[in-house]
């Protein structure tokens, strides 16, 4: 009995400090928040930030792409024909001319076809010029002696068969003695015909058929021993063109093929090629025509100047490019290297080439203002408040355009030319955040910096648990007091 008298006790004492415990624990709870927000409870203090109007402002939008130098012309030097290397007469980094000797094959086999081709074409042209000129005069009077001979030789076989005719009919001669005399008469005048037949033909000279024949079988020489020296040429290599040798492919005693490669040369010195892919959203900043600016970082870090000469209209869209190739003519300029004069953009480098467009309007803010998330790009416009020194933080979802220096231009979005956004502690901003504005002549006496995002303390965590304090304080305000 005595132990249940006391418990009950102790509960009354209990009931009769409660309210004093809960009015401890309520004033100590507000004075905490109000330290920690150093304003009324529940209120952030105002954050410290830098703002920048927005510009409206003229551009010329660019795009710089990363390119390859080239030769203007590249050539892979060919042997013209087959046979063993005598002379290499180059090496790389040669300056060569053009039609330089590049290299010489063996030429005794060829030098001994042309020798013997040379002297069958003196044979057909002596044969030429025999029958162009026609008979000496010796041959003609020996043909004319020679038909006189015949004729005399013919009267005289004719008077002889005349006579056996009459001995015939006079019964001095037999039949036999007549038939002998004519055929000896016909003879005759057969040998007559043949010499003088030979005697004209000696006097008007050789036919029109025999000289075309004649003259025809001199021009086939003439171009058999032109073939053999083409021939010959073509086992000298010589440079198509002025360049530089930037690849040797063979040297003094290999056997060479037709179409083997002997050197590779390079036309470096007056021009060369850019080429420069250029993506799909970029190809309207390139006109044909146009002069780009051009920078070679190993060439004395030097500006150089450019002309836009074609534009490739085909990407190489099977592997995945949406790329297009431009090609621009830089003028090459020289320098003395040693002993040479060597070109000072070569084949390989990479080269900047800045492509530009029109001039026009642009919205521009400050890089600084922008912050980029995986919903978009967005700035902090400026609400302004009752001083100069307030305002309240406006989200603005926006599209980004080109950068111009520390620029950027908004395509999108609702901004105006004069809005103020935020530039300096953007990133740590809620939508509609109190702010305070600094301006940089006031910050730099008092140190003032835009505020750093602050650590949240445990209780303002999300789903952060309830403190001992607030347990307690819920725990002894249950209606029925039990704990």
């Amino acid at each position: 009995m005595s132990k249940l008298t006391l418990s009950l006790a102790a509960r009354h004492r209990l009931m009769a400090v409660t309210p004093l415990l809960l009015c401890l624990i309520s004033a100590g709870c507000g004075t905490r928040a109000g330290a920690v927000g150093g304003g009324p409870p529940g209120k952030r203090p105002a954050s410290k930030v830098y703002v920048e109007p927005v510009r409206q402002d003229q551009v010329t939008p660019s795009v710089t792409i990363v390119g390859t130098i080239t030769a203007r012309r590249s050539s892979v030097v060919a042997s013209g024909a087959d046979g063993k290397v005598n002379q290499f007469l180059v090496r790389e980094g040669d300056i060569v001319q053009e039609d330089q000797d590049l290299s010489i094959l063996n030429m005794v086999t060829t030098d001994l076809g042309i020798d013997e081709a040379k002297q069958v074409l003196i044979e057909r042209q002596q044969e030429l010029k025999e029958l162009e000129n026609g008979s000496r005069a010796e041959e003609i009077e020996e043909a004319q002696a020679r038909a006189a001979a015949a004729k005399v030789t013919m009267d005289i076989a004719a008077r002889q068969l005349e006579r056996r005719q009459r001995l015939v009919v006079q019964g001095a001669a037999n039949q036999d003695d007549l038939d002998e005399a004519r055929e000896r008469a016909e003879a005759a005048q057969r040998l007559y015909d043949a010499a003088l037949a030979h005697y004209r033909l000696i006097q008007r000279g050789s036919r029109q058929e025999d000289v075309a024949q004649a003259r025809a079988r001199v021009e086939a020489q003439q171009a058999q021993v032109d073939y053999l020296i083409a021939e010959k040429g073509k086992r000298t290599t010589h440079a198509p063109f002025p360049g530089v040798i930037v690849a040797e492919h063979t040297q003094a005693g290999q056997w060479l093929s037709k179409n083997d490669p002997v050197v590779t040369i390079a036309d470096l010195f007056d021009e060369v090629y850019i080429i420069a892919n250029v993506d799909q959203r970029d190809l309207p900043l390139v006109r044909v025509g146009a002069v780009v600016h051009v920078t070679v970082d190993a060439a004395s870090k030097r500006e150089w100047t450019g002309t836009v000469l074609t534009i490739v209209p085909r990407s190489d869209w099977e592997s995945g490019s949406r790329t297009f190739p431009v090609k621009i003519a830089v003028k090459n300029e020289s320098q003395q290297t040693g002993d040479r004069q060597l070109p000072m953009l070569t084949e390989g480098m990479y080269a900047r080439v800045t492509f530009s467009g029109d001039p026009r309007q642009a919205l521009l803010v400050h890089k600084n203002a922008v912050i980029r998330s995986e919903s978009g790009s967005k700035v902090f416009a400026v609400i302004p408040g009752e001083t100069p020194e307030q305002g309240t933080a406006r989200p603005v979802m926006i599209q980004e355009g080109g950068a111009f220096g520390d620029y950027i231009e908004v395509t999108q979005g609702e901004l105006a030319a004069g809005t103020a956004v935020v530039t300096e502690g953007a990133e740590r901003l809620a939508p509609f955040a109190d702010l305070q504005i600094l301006t940089p002549e006031a910050a730099q006496p008092s140190g003032d910096t835009p505020d750093q995002p602050e650590e949240a303390s445990p209780e303002e965590l999300p789903g952060a648990p309830e403190t001992d304090a607030a347990t307690e304080s819920a725990s002894s305000s249950r209606p029925d007091g039990r704990s």
